[in-house]
Formats: structure tokens, C-alpha cells, sequence
């Protein structure tokens, strides 16, 4: 009897870059270093609690030479630990259905980003995401609408609009910056809204009908300092003790400046693709106080890549090329998805309600 159940059977939604995901059993998931707990209905295959990564990083389980799990070979997906049946999935249900997005750690998620043969949009029925399948979501179905800023609310059409906003802006050819200012300044807009105004689709359809170029000095100015490469730290900050955090060199400045700034905007569409997965399917939409967190999370969001790039082409001695901004994504998601703690890290996104 398969382990796995599924929450919502129809209306399943994913981004068109990772609709037809595929396994590529590249093992980074299986020699990632990670303990994986084994959940007492499958311990007649693995009867032990953990399965402890070797010294090298690779779960026991795993066959290096062939590239695959052992448990999954000889007994089917449905009989992995949890953490390894829905990596790299991540998902949210609301009342809308599932909308199911992927960690980029994955080398194959990441890669989906770069393609050139699907225009990103939100796609739904995705042939890589079937209805049959349990996507352990983050569950809103019992949840209010996310907010537009603190105690006002969306209601779900409205909010659905302003994700597809998201989505179609960081769709546009553009550097990643100015559509990060462009939705910024959209955000500021939309929360102006009060009852008085009227019903609110009306006012998130004529907002988002005709969108600002870019952000005022006085919005961006709210958001600086999560572009910043210094509050990279802030983010390693929020790493639990027993964690190993990235090193960062102390000339990081320079070699952005030098190395990932000159070609930054070459390789927008990936970055954007990047910032879109963070904006769809939004745990931060529910965990958040508002539209401001959200951008918050888009703008550091990019600016961890900005400074992966950066160490990545440190470590590689080379100026950004296509294979170091995938390391450089992968290594992203790793920190923002896998390693930082995410009460402390929406508690700083937050604070930009306030501003």
C-alpha cells in the first residue's frame, strides 16, 4: 500500500520551466550531506531512525556507481523516507488548488531555469505534477486570503491577480533589477487600497492594468538594504547552530564588481526565472505581513545569487559563465531553502512593513 496520500486530487499548478521536471539522477540530493529521518511505516526495509550521511556525504542507501537509490530501485518511490519521495518539490494548497515549485539545489531544477524552448508562465495540469501524487504542502485551505499589508487582506481572486502580475513581469526580457523595482513600485500602489475605494479586485485589476516602470526613491529606498551584498550575512545569520555556514571572502565586493556585475545582466532570464519560483506558490504570502515582505524576499532573493556568483567565480578563478551561475543558484536555494531558519529569516523580510 503506497505511503504517500494526496491532499487536493485536481487543480495542480506549476511554473511552464518546470512542468515536464524529470529526475536526472545527478546524486546531489543523495550525497548532499543530510541526515534523513526514516518513518516508523518503512522501517521493515531501513530499521534505523536516521540514515546517517558516510564521511563523504553519501547516504548509505545510495548506489555511487549506478547513480541510484537502492530503496527506490528494488521497492518504488512510494517506499522512500519522506524527505527523499518529495525532494525537490515544494508546495502550497489553498483554496485555489496546489501550486507545486522546486528547490533549484537540485542540478536538474536548476537547469530548467536556463531553456530556451518554453515562455515561463503558470501552467496548470503540469505532466510533471500529476493530481495522484502527495505533495506535502504548506495547507491554507483552512487559512483567510494572504495580506495585502498588516490586518488588511486580499481576497483570493486579488491575490491570484497579484501573483500572475509577478510571474508576467519577471517574464518580460529585462534586467532583473528593474523588474524588481517595477514591482516594487506596484506593490506600493496596491496597498493604498481601503474599503472606501470599493471592492478590491477592482483596484488590484486597474493597479496592476497599468504598472509603473520603476520604483521612487522613496519606495526602493525601503528595499536597499536587502539588495545589499552585506546582508548576505544577515541571512547567515539565521542559520541554526550545527550548521555549517558558507564562507564568504573578504574581498566579495570586488570580485562582483569584477567578475558577475559586467555580465549580470546577460544572464537575466535565468535570474528572473529564479526570482518567479519565489514568487509562486508563496509559503511568505501566508507567512509574511503583507505585498512589502514579499518583494523583500524577490530582492534578497537576488541578491544571494549575485553573491553566489560571486564565490562561485572566486572558487572557479574565472568571470560568470553560464555553469557558475547554476552552481551559484543551486547554492542559493541551498541557503535560502535548506539551511536558514525560516521564522527568523520572514522575521527579517518583515521588518520592510514597518519602513
Amino acid at each position: 500500500m503506497p505511503l504517500y496520500h494526496p491532499v487536493v486530487a485536481a487543480r495542480i499548478f506549476s511554473l511552464s520551466v518546470h512542468a515536464d521536471y524529470v529526475c536526472r539522477h545527478s546524486g546531489a540530493c543523495c550525497t548532499a550531506g543530510w541526515s534523513i529521518p526514516v518513518e516508523p511505516a518503512i522501517r521493515h526495509l531501513l530499521p534505523v531512525e536516521v540514515l546517517h550521511p558516510s564521511a563523504h556525504g553519501a547516504c548509505p542507501q545510495y548506489d555511487g556507481e549506478a547513480r541510484l537509490c537502492r530503496v527506490h530501485r528494488a521497492h518504488g518511490e512510494t517506499m522512500l523516507p519522506a524527505s527523499c519521495y518529495h525532494f525537490p518539490r515544494r508546495a502550497l494548497t489553498d483554496q485555489r488548488g496546489t501550486f507545486v515549485s522546486l528547490t533549484h539545489f537540485c542540478p536538474t531544477a536548476a537547469w530548467q531555469l536556463f531553456r530556451d524552448d518554453v515562455a515561463l508562465a503558470i501552467v496548470e495540469d503540469p505532466p510533471a505534477f500529476p493530481g495522484s501524487r502527495d505533495y506535502d504542502p504548506l495547507d491554507g485551505r483552512d487559512e483567510w486570503a494572504p495580506l495585502l499589508r498588516p490586518i488588511v487582506l486580499f481576497d483570493f481572486e486579488s491575490y491570484s491577480r497579484w501573483e500572475r502580475y509577478l510571474v508576467d513581469t519577471l517574464a518580460i526580457a529585462q534586467p532583473a533589477p528593474a523588474a524588481l523595482q517595477q514591482i516594487a513600485e506596484t506593490a506600493e500602489r496596491l496597498r493604498v487600497w481601503s474599503p472606501a475605494a470599493g471592492p478590491i479586485a477592482a483596484h488590484v485589476e486597474k493597479t496592476l492594468a497599468k504598472p509603473c516602470e520603476r520604483a521612487t526613491e522613496t519606495t526602493w529606498a525601503r528595499y536597499r538594504s536587502f539588495a545589499a551584498s552585506a546582508s548576505f550575512e544577515s541571512i547567515l545569520e539565521t542559520i541554526p547552530d550545527g550548521l555549517a555556514r558558507p564562507d564568504v571572502a573578504a574581498d566579495i565586493d570586488a570580485t562582483l564588481a569584477a567578475c558577475v556585475e559586467p555580465a549580470w545582466t546577460r544572464f537575466s532570464t535565468p535570474v528572473r526565472r529564479y526570482l518567479a519560483a519565489k514568487a509562486f506558490g508563496s509559503w511568505s504570502a501566508y507567512q509574511g505581513r503583507g505585498v512589502r515582505t514579499l518583494v523583500a524576499e524577490l530582492v534578497a532573493s537576488e541578491m544571494v545569487v549575485r553573491v553566489e556568483a560571486a564565490r562561485a567565480c572566486g572558487a572557479a578563478g574565472r568571470r560568470l559563465d553560464e555553469p557558475l551561475l547554476h552552481e551559484a543558484i543551486r547554492q542559493a536555494d541551498r541557503l535560502l531553502m535548506h539551511l536558514a531558519d525560516r521564522g527568523a529569516l520572514m522575521r527579517w523580510f518583515d521588518l520592510v512593513e514597518e519602513r
